[in-house]
């Protein structure tokens, strides 16, 4: 159980970590209830529109090519503009660090360009990613494209974005020097996409956090009510004791047509306290000893 706490603790520090890149770029969430398309694989060139099906947009373009591969693209978004860039991924010569085996990335979207040399192996191909950002410096929505380890951009590798006044992606084509070895793109309708790609993975985090602190500090407040008035009812508890007695007494006397009746009304009335206070530990222990087990 510890191990897998610890792994999504990790989890959530990777997804925190993309927005403390270059330029403070923040990178959207996904939306919800969207969908994963999956391309043909072995092609070199790729062509989606998903304007016409219920007015969809696309959230997320991902391709994984092999070494050597240069990938042109365009982009269509808003009521048809336009947005250029390229992919370069290939060996590189010399050494990376002491590693004497050295890849080259590089990533460019409008006139923004990016690149990082990093130790890798020939042909095991890398996942490039096209999609949506802010930049929280001058809270501008951006379009972003950046190499990735399993979809996560790590801080430090390639990453291109470049503002977009508005619009979400509706079109793009690809063009590559060798087959891709996989294209997906992930769909929502125009509505869900504008709303995700206003909202951040940090925005995300930082609101689960407050809903969190929210949870604690409501928490604290009851337990602190429970501990005073517990701390209350023990530092009275004889005055409550004979305030109740005398309660209790005054009851069984109203209206018991003798001495006998009051008293026997006034045993029944401690009997069920009894039973209640017997009754609420029982159902106490049976609660706990459901977490305990």
């Amino acid at each position: 159980m510890k191990y897998n706490i610890l792994f999504a603790v990790f989890i959530l520090l990777v997804l925190i970590f993309p927005g403390a890149m270059a330029a403070n770029i923040t990178i959207t969430a996904e939306p919800l209830g969207g969908t994963l398309n999956i391309a043909p694989s072995g092609m070199a060139n790729y062509t989606v529109d998903v304007s016409s099906v219920h007015r969809n947009a696309i959230q997320r373009i991902t391709v994984d090519v092999p070494t050597g591969s240069t990938v042109d693209y365009t982009l269509w978004y808003g009521n048809g503009t336009t947005l250029s860039g390229q992919l370069v991924y290939q060996s590189a010569a010399g050494m990376c660090g002491l590693s004497p085996i050295c890849q080259y990335s590089s990533v460019s979207i409008g006139g923004n360009m990016d690149d990082h040399y990093y130790v890798g192996l020939e042909e095991i191909g890398r996942i490039d990613i096209v999609g949506y950002g802010r930049n929280e410096d001058t809270s501008e929505r951006v379009f972003i494209i950046y190499d990735s380890t399993l979809g996560i951009h790590i801080p430090g590798d390639a990453m291109a974005f470049t503002p977009v006044p508005s619009g979400v992606i509706y079109k793009f084509q690809f063009s590559s020097t060798k087959s891709m070895t996989s294209l997906n793109y992930y769909t929502n309708t125009r509505k869900n996409v504008e709303e995700a790609s206003n909202t951040s993975l940090f925005d995300v985090v930082t609101e689960w956090w407050n809903i969190i602190n929210q949870i604690k500090d409501t928490i604290i407040r009851v337990f602190w009510f429970f501990y005073y008035g517990f701390q209350f009812f023990w530092d009275n508890i004889i005055l409550i004791m004979a305030l109740y007695l005398a309660i209790t007494g005054a009851m069984a006397a109203n209206g018991s047509k003798d001495i006998f009746t009051a008293i026997a009304k006034f045993f029944k009335y401690q009997q069920k306290l009894l039973e209640f206070l017997l009754n609420f530990i029982d159902r106490m222990i049976s609660f706990i000893s459901r977490f305990i087990k």
